[in-house]
């Protein structure tokens, strides 16, 4: 009986090593880039470097090139301060040595430039650019966004990490849909992504869960209904603890001989741990939420030892006189921590290390996200600062900490022993049953199937839509108006605008028979300010992905979209497509329309959610 429980736990981590293999493979299976300098926005830049290096003989890396706002006449803006002052030139006179030579030259994008101070103002050769812009989105249909700025590197990302033996809690949700969002994110500008989830599956809180089950468990309620019954042993624990502090002694002596495999604590470890995953996984389908690879802690607590005897061979660590605990001495300015503890037992941060080595050598990535609270700070830093020290990460990997703000609960942060924590999906359900009954309001005559239908996507959206809108830096709560408002600043109004794109070319149809907007590009043309803004918007749109990649932060795209949104609400209002009567002018303006609805529709696929194609 013996030999079979500890075959369960090799068993378990053969069937992990298998799901690495399959995850190394995807990262080799060939794809389909676009190259980021075939994109209009890279084409505009692209000439005015080359007008750059003709005035000054260098090429900068990178020019500072914004679209101005209404009351500046241009546009497009250039600001030549940063590369003024490294070429020793006053902004001023750098800026109009540019523009003369841009209006002395005949170019292909830009048509004249004027100054004002450190700035150029740029004035596009517009129904050129219109027509550039709209024909290369129809073109590139959903692959329009992606680029090859990161093709071939590969990018390992840790996210969602929940424990098991629990429900998933709304604390999790930020790490599980910024995760998310930025696996998505990152694979648009040409990663290879591995999207892990680091389960918590190993550490002292098993201790107290086996004290907990031991002691009070009743088999056949876990059976019927397990994770809740987890939960509630988990919470009893910690209040009887508060009254016999002896217990946390227990669940350590508990947790050393789970350490240490023993077999019957292995067998209910597994268990716990097989039920918690199929729960998982029913949330994640919901969510749309999906993993290459889930990896528990538990894979690496065999491999604590090692670290830690590499680590005192290479003297980056010592065994305590007093203790015996391992200590890791203060490292520059970052404090001193533990490696393993007095019991032996082996700590986060050594898994943790254990995990990263694994990492490195198993997928050879350029970076490596950690998708955790920003309370970890510290834990990162000492992780990173001894992996550097020890060998584990080489300077040509990137390993990050992408922190995050709390979810709060009446301003409070939610705890699993204090009884707190708000299951996930009870929020998904809240969610849903308000959508219904907006969209009732809103539609009274939608039928059942279309209400069930769009409930969930608009419920779900709502839910994803607010963590992501917001910098992930900052704390959350949930204000349900805030996040079904059709005004504005949510997924529906998004999801809204999609819509009614769609029923804008229905009516077309009904109208004039077809929405067909195939058309040769020298017949693509526009007539309003509105129209050409809107496409203007469309053109950044690849390097607004990019900006959310390299920075982290997913609510860039949010933002853009939000104004994308509010342009083209802007030209409804102003031009009927409807009563557009020139049949070029009217099959551009489809064109134009149709573009809007792929890019709100990908902008918000890279969040996860989903368009409804009514509503």
């Amino acid at each position: 009986m013996r030999e079979t429980k500890q075959d369960e736990f090799e068993k378990y981590k053969h069937e992990v090593d298998e799901s690495v293999l399959t995850a190394i493979d995807s990262t080799k299976r060939s794809r389909k880039y676009v190259s980021f300098n075939d994109y209009p926005w890279a084409k505009l830049k692209n000439e005015l470097k080359k007008a750059v290096s003709e005035v000054t003989g260098e090429t900068p890396e990178q020019i500072e090139l914004t679209m101005p706002p209404n009351y500046v006449a241009g546009d497009f803006s250039l600001e030549v301060f940063s590369l003024a002052k490294k070429l020793g030139e006053k902004p001023n006179v750098l800026a109009q040595k540019i523009a003369e030579y841009i209006n002395q030259h005949e170019l292909v994008i830009i048509e004249k430039a004027t100054v004002v101070g450190p700035f150029i103002n740029v004035d596009a050769r517009k129904q050129k650019l219109y027509r550039i812009i709209l024909s290369t989105i129809s073109e590139m249909m959903w692959y329009y966004g992606e680029s090859d700025t990161n093709a071939g590197k590969v990018v390992v990302i840790d996210y969602s990490a929940p424990n098991i033996a629990k429900q998933i809690g709304v604390g999790h949700l930020r790490s599980t849909i910024i995760g998310h969002a930025l696996s998505n994110i990152y694979y648009e500008t040409g990663f290879n992504v591995i999207r892990d989830n680091h389960i918590g599956d190993w550490g002292t809180q098993f201790g107290k869960l086996l004290y907990a089950y031991l002691n009070w468990g009743n088999e056949e309620k876990v059976a019927k209904n397990p994770i809740e019954e987890l939960k509630k042993l988990y919470i009893k624990f910690h209040e009887y603890a508060k009254e016999n502090p002896q217990a946390n002694d227990c669940a350590r002596e508990l947790f050393a001989r789970l350490d240490a495999k023993d077999s019957e604590l292995i067998a209910l470890w597994k268990y716990f741990r097989d039920l918690s995953v199929e729960s998982f996984d029913k949330i994640y389908q919901q969510l749309g939420v999906r993993f290459d690879t889930v990896i528990g802690e538990s894979y690496f607590a065999d491999q604590a030892d090692a670290i830690v005897n590499e680590c005192i061979d290479k003297h980056l660590c010592r065994k305590d006189e007093i203790s015996n605990a391992i200590v890791v001495d203060k490292i520059g300015d970052i404090p001193s921590f533990l490696l393993k503890k007095q019991d032996g037992s082996s700590l986060y941060i050594t898994r943790d290390l254990a995990t990263l080595k694994f990492r490195i050598e198993t997928f050879n990535p350029s970076v490596i996200l950690y998708v955790v609270g920003s309370e970890q700070e510290l834990n990162f830093k000492q992780m990173f600062a001894l992996a550097k020290l020890v060998g584990y990460l080489p300077q040509n990997v990137e390993a990050k900490h992408i922190g995050f703000g709390l979810v709060l609960i009446g301003g409070k942060k939610m705890s699993t022993r204090g009884g707190t924590v708000i299951e996930l999906q009870d929020l998904i359900y809240t969610a849903i049953k308000k959508s219904r009954e907006i969209l009732l309001q809103k539609n009274p005559e939608i039928s059942p199937s279309d209400l069930d239908y769009v409930s969930k996507i608009v419920g779900i959206g709502a839910i994803l839509y607010n963590d992501l809108s917001q910098s992930r830096i900052k704390n959350i709560s949930f204000d349900w108006k805030k996040m079904l408002d059709m005004e504005g600043g949510s997924a529906v109004y998004l999801q809204y605008t999609y819509a009614r794109i769609n029923s804008i070319q229905k009516k077309l149809i009904d109208v004039y028979g077809d929405v067909d907007s195939n058309q040769d590009n020298e017949d693509i043309t526009f007539a309003s300010n509105s129209e050409f803004d809107l496409a203007k918007k469309l053109m950044i749109f690849p390097e607004i992905i990019l900006q959310a990649q390299r920075s982290d932060f997913p609510h860039y795209v949010s933002k853009y979209l939000e104004e994308l949104a509010q342009l083209f609400n802007s030209f409804y209002s102003e031009v009927s497509i409807l009563k557009t009567e020139e049949k070029k002018l009217r099959k551009s303006r489809t064109l134009l329309i149709k573009d809007v609805a792929l890019v709100i529709k990908k902008g918000l696929f890279l969040f996860g959610i989903d368009v409804p194609e009514r509503m």
